[in-house]
This record gives structure tokens, C-alpha cells and sequence, in this order.
């Protein structure tokens, strides 16, 4: 298990000089983003960001696949979107409602499990692919959000199916999550993490950034199945995929390196602020305050 303690007055250095403050600064901000950043979201970049420009955060966190399609169709409003993966984005993009989104931080996947479960000896204990069998124990209680909504679904799929690659376990995937869909694993993004701590569940595949963020133990996975190098994305991470049918719609997907995306919305009603947060996140205040939550920095180029 990580834990990183410093204090967040050391990582909230103001945005502006002094005296450069506009007058926007006295509104307010609303910032829809993925919900796997509820914490540094909510306790660390959007008080520091009111801290620095006096502008008030209001923050939308929820799984980000259907935040983006909240937001293109219009029935959910925000000043700036921040999502992991490339998928969500060009979602908004699509709409019209963006025109670029910057890298700002990345991650990786892991598997957590819960200090509470029975199991927990064993994982703590596991090497190299030792959490391969552990995951297949017979009753073992695995957790893990929708595939259709949330892209932290999606990837925790490819990484089954990848370790089944890589391991070289004919079925694995399979007999690890049953079906796509399995109503047995699937729960709410904002209280999976909330399940494992409680002992709810035994174990999940999930962003290293919320699971440091949430304290909680964890094995670190290989990079070759773990989404955090952008050299393997076109030579391995693309061999991974996964057809789903959302609203009679049959699509195929493939994973991209785990990257999270800020964008100033087109039709925020706080364009200067929108503009402001993004280039906060890009800075050196939002990467000290990454960095504290256990998020690695940004990288490959905007899309």
C-alpha cells in the first residue's frame, strides 16, 4: 500500500501574480468530471483552485462515459470536462462542444483488494503471477462498474483479456468476469472503492490514482497488461477489445493508454474561468496536487 502525506497549503500555490485576478473570479466554476477523481478533485484541486482565483468550485463527478453523453446531448452543463481515456472526449467533441483537450495526468491499472477479506493474506503475499490464481478462487467477490458507462469498466476487461495473452491462460478473462455484463460484479463507480474498504468485495481491477487515493492496498500489475505506456499501445494494448451493444447500438472498442483529458467546454457559461481551470491543471499547482493523490503526470499530445 502507498501513502503520500503532504500538506495541501505546500501544494496550492496561487494560480496568478498578485493583483492579476479577473473578474470572473468572484463567479463560479462547474467542472464535470470522471468519478474516479472524486478526491483529488474535491478535496485537493478544486479548493486550491478557489483558493488561488476566489472563483467558487462546483464539481460533477460520475462514470465518464455517460457524463460525456450527458454532456454532448446537452441535458448536462459544465464550464470543463476532465476524463481518462480518449473515448469520453471525442464524445464532446463529436458534438461540437470541445475543440482540443490537454493531457494533464495519467495512470495506470491495479489490482486492489480489501484489507477486510479473507483473501487479503494471500494478495499481499503474491508475486509475479500469483494474482492470476487468487482472482480465480472459487467464491471470491470481484467488483467492477459498467462497461456501458464508464471506461474504468472497459479497461478492467482489456486488462483480464490481456493478462489472458500475456499469462498465456486460455479462459481466463472469462472465468474471472463471466459475462460482459455480469450484474453480480457491477456496481456504481462512486461506491465500489467504498465496497472494497467495507469488505463488500474481495477484490477489483481498478485506476491506480483513486486506489492510492483512496489508501488502499494494492498489487501492481505488469505494463504490458497495467494501460501506462503509450510504445505498447499500437503493438500490444490494441490487441484487447470489446463489442458491446448500448441503446441497440452494436460498437467494438480498443483501449488507449490511460491519460486523463481536461477541455474548456464551447458552451461554458464561464468561458474565462473554463480557460483558467484547464491551464491550472496543466501547471505546476496541478501536478504538485496530482502528484499528492497519486496520479502520474500527462503525456503523449492533445487531441
Amino acid at each position: 500500500m502507498i501513502t503520500r502525506r503532504r500538506t495541501l497549503a505546500a501544494a496550492s500555490t496561487s494560480l496568478f501574480a498578485a493583483g492579476l485576478a479577473p473578474a470572473w473570479a468572484a463567479g463560479e466554476i462547474t467542472v464535470a468530471f470522471a468519478g474516479s477523481m472524486g478526491v483529488v478533485m474535491d478535496r485537493g484541486i478544486g479548493p486550491a483552485f478557489t483558493k488561488a482565483t476566489g472563483t467558487a468550485f462546483h464539481g460533477i463527478g460520475q462514470a465518464a462515459m455517460a457524463l460525456a453523453h450527458l454532456l454532448a446531448a446537452k441535458t448536462q452543463m459544465a464550464d470543463v470536462f476532465v476524463s481518462v481515456s480518449a473515448g469520453p472526449i471525442k464524445i464532446v467533441e463529436k458534438a461540437g462542444l470541445a475543440s482540443q483537450a490537454t493531457p494533464v495526468a495519467s495512470t495506470s491499472m491495479v489490482l486492489a483488494y480489501s484489507p477486510k477479506s479473507k483473501l487479503a493474506p494471500q494478495f499481499a503475499a503474491a508475486k509475479g503471477d500469483d494474482w492470476t490464481k487468487i482472482l480465480a478462487t472459487p467464491g471470491i467477490r470481484i467488483g467492477r462498474t459498467d462497461p456501458r458507462a464508464d471506461p474504468q469498466g472497459q479497461y478492467v476487461l482489456y486488462t483480464l483479456e490481456l493478462a489472458e495473452k500475456y499469462y498465456k491462460l486460455p479462459g481466463f478473462a472469462a472465468k474471472v468476469a463471466g459475462e460482459p455484463l455480469n450484474p453480480a460484479q457491477i456496481f456504481a463507480e462512486p461506491s465500489l472503492l467504498a465496497r472494497l474498504q467495507d469488505g463488500e468485495i474481495d477484490a477489483t481491477i481498478g485506476y491506480e490514482s483513486a486506489v492510492i487515493s483512496q489508501r488502499l492496498p494494492f498489487i501492481a500489475l505488469p505494463r504490458e497488461i497495467n494501460f501506462s505506456t503509450p510504445a505498447l499501445a499500437k503493438t500490444w494494448y490494441d490487441q484487447a477489445s470489446l463489442t458491446l451493444t448500448v441503446k441497440g447500438v452494436t460498437k467494438t472498442t480498443h483501449p488507449s493508454p490511460l491519460v486523463f483529458y481536461a477541455t474548456a467546454l464551447n458552451n461554458a457559461a464561464n468561458p474565462q474561468a473554463a480557460a483558467a481551470f484547464v491551464k491550472f491543471l496543466e501547471g505546476p499547482d496541478g501536478a504538485r496536487l496530482f502528484a499528492l493523490y497519486g496520479y502520474n503526470p500527462g503525456m503523449g499530445p492533445s487531441i
